[in-house]
């Protein structure tokens, strides 16, 4: 069983998100995935900055769990 990073930008001003991005590669464990998401979302906060308080964007993500794979 593997987890898929799925990640999403939104802007709490404009009230509209980026659609949603797969981020590979897959996971071992939930907890891997887990830990790659909030790792990756401060990592984009901090590359995206100036546009983070412009927009107020937020960064939401989900661990899919993909079976069969």
């Amino acid at each position: 069983m593997k987890f898929l990073l799925i990640m999403t930008i939104c802007s709490s001003i404009y009230q509209t998100c980026m659609p949603p991005r797969e981020v590979l590669p897959m996971y071992d464990t939930y907890i891997d995935c887990m830990i790659s998401g909030y790792e990756k979302s401060l990592y984009l906060i901090k590359e995206l900055g100036p546009m983070v308080e412009a927009s107020r964007s937020t960064i939401h993500f989900q661990c899919k769990q993909m079976i069969g794979v």
